[in-house]
């Protein structure tokens, strides 16, 4: 970082910097951040100010409980673990080397990362030509978060997990653990989509939180954990994923009491050929019997229909393909003639 200046940020940093919310390039001037389109967005301790609220009520929830906790969060987050008779640092380690970090130079990204307890972790594994870059919705928390870490070692941003100022396709791996898919303060379909507009394609994503396994959930495991924290009930949804992600797989964590999501980022809906012929009666291909539904016929036009078609020794698809469209040139063309 060239500038310990409070409304400074590094010159490489706002190559992947964009306006949350028209993705537009930014640009510093009198110690803000500009959008092409003007707006301006203030910079805090070398933390820009990039929070675009998407849901007032959930994000403003979230805002007012972590000012609340940022002071005393590392305090008593060893204890969440020791109730399962883990050690944090060993949980979170294994959590974080499922990004496959030893992969030459990245640019990873954390997701709400609170005070750091993983971004310090995450730092260590990377070699010296990588970048990590945090964000979280809470200023109190980055400023903790930032006291961790020497300058220029990781770039910080405030802002919305929903709405994130990162250009498209700007980050080899991202990582959260609490926070994301955690729909009690946060929009999780929304976050998805973030996540896969801001990936690379191929880039691998690692997402943990709280969420009972539904088979405990009842027990009296999962019953008083609940009742200490109504974090237990979350239930991550898989429907929220966009159809870019590959490879999803999900595992518990803390003997069932957390989830671990994994996947990787492609583009568009998956490949598949469905246009083969298939063989038998019926005939056709996957996409025409999707797309080539007519309207019905009496059972006497259905009878005389599989009788020619087995007349003629071909599939069904062959023969009404093959009518149906001799009758309609024919009777578009004695149209045409009239």
């Amino acid at each position: 970082m060239k500038s310990s200046e409070n409304n400074c940020v590094p010159e490489d940093f706002l190559d992947v910097l964009c306006d949350p919310v028209t993705r537009q390039s930014l640009s510093l001037k009198d110690g803000k951040l500009i959008s092409g389109s003007g707006t301006e967005y203030e910079i805090h301790h070398q933390i820009p100010d990039l929070v675009f609220i998407t849901d007032q009520e959930k994000n403003q929830y979230a805002l007012e409980l972590f000012k609340e906790k940022a002071n005393i969060y590392d305090e008593h987050q060893h204890l969440s673990f020791e109730t399962f008779c883990c050690k944090e640092e060993d949980v979170r380690n294994q959590l974080i080397s499922r990004l496959n970090l030893n992969r030459g130079a990245m640019k990873v990204l954390e997701l709400n990362a609170g005070t750091g307890r993983d971004t310090v972790l995450i730092q260590k594994k990377l070699s010296e030509d990588s970048k990590l870059y945090a964000q979280d919705i809470s200023l109190d928390m980055l400023q903790v978060l930032k006291s961790k870490f020497n300058e220029g070692e990781v770039y910080l941003t405030q802002s919305n997990a929903e709405a994130l100022p990162y250009k498209s396709n700007s980050f080899d791996a991202v990582y959260s653990f609490g926070g994301v898919g955690m729909e009690t303060y946060s929009d999780t379909r929304r976050q998805m989509q973030e996540i896969c507009r801001v990936a690379k394609k191929g880039a691998k994503v690692v997402i943990g939180g709280l969420g009972m396994a539904e088979w405990l959930k009842e027990s009296e495991f999962g019953r008083i954990l609940i009742n200490h924290n109504a974090h237990y009930k979350n239930r991550f949804n898989l429907a929220a994923l966009p159809v870019d992600a590959r490879n999803v797989s999900i595992s518990w964590i803390l003997n069932g009491a957390g989830f671990c999501l994994e996947f990787e980022v492609g583009e568009g809906e998956p490949d598949a050929d469905f246009d083969f012929a298939i063989p038998g009666v019926r005939g056709g291909t996957l996409r025409t019997r999707y797309y080539g539904k007519m309207e019905g016929v009496s059972p006497e036009t259905k009878r005389l229909v599989q009788e020619a078609r087995e007349k003629l020794g071909i599939s069904m698809y062959d023969f009404l393909n093959r009518t149906l469209q001799e009758t309609s040139k024919q009777i578009l063309k004695g149209e045409e003639t009239e």
